[in-house]
């Protein structure tokens, strides 16, 4: 029993400083702002250089993927879910770069109530200082989940 105990804390003890990962904020606030359809916050979480790969493809910048790819695609989106599982994070020795893979799972329903529904991996790179990330590099990759 007393080993099980230690189990639950440990996990409980993780699962907090997990949510408190100062590298987690901007990554998290950017998953919320597709969630939201809100391309104004999440282009204020980019730092002026960035690139944007989307399943393997490069979109260019953030200002080039809001207008040639994502602005557009948003529009058609009536709800956009995301179910996030456990990132990894990594921060270099200084905290000035983070690495966030943040695993995840998504429903979007189309306007023409098309399903799409998939799972994939949102790999971020960060440049700042804790607290005061930007994301530098962004990777969404993705699949159709099998029935």
């Amino acid at each position: 029993m007393r080993a099980y105990c230690v189990a639950i804390a440990i996990l409980v003890t993780g699962s907090a400083a997990l949510a408190e990962e100062p590298a987690l904020k901007v990554p998290g606030a950017y998953l919320d702002a597709m969630e939201a359809g809100d391309l104004d916050a999440a282009g204020r979480l980019f730092a002026p250089e960035s690139s944007v790969f989307e399943s393997g493809g490069q979109e260019g910048s953030w200002a080039h993927y809001r207008e040639h790819h994502l602005g557009p695609e948003i529009g058609q989106i009536e709800s956009f879910d995301v179910v996030r599982g456990t990132p990894e994070v990594e921060t270099s020795r200084h905290g000035t770069m983070a690495f966030v893979a943040w695993p995840i799972e998504y429903e979007i329903v189309l306007k023409d109530e098309r399903l799409i529904e998939s799972r994939g991996t949102v790999t971020f790179v960060l440049t700042g200082e804790p607290g005061k990330y930007k994301i530098r590099h962004l990777h969404w990759s993705s699949r159709k989940k099998k029935p």
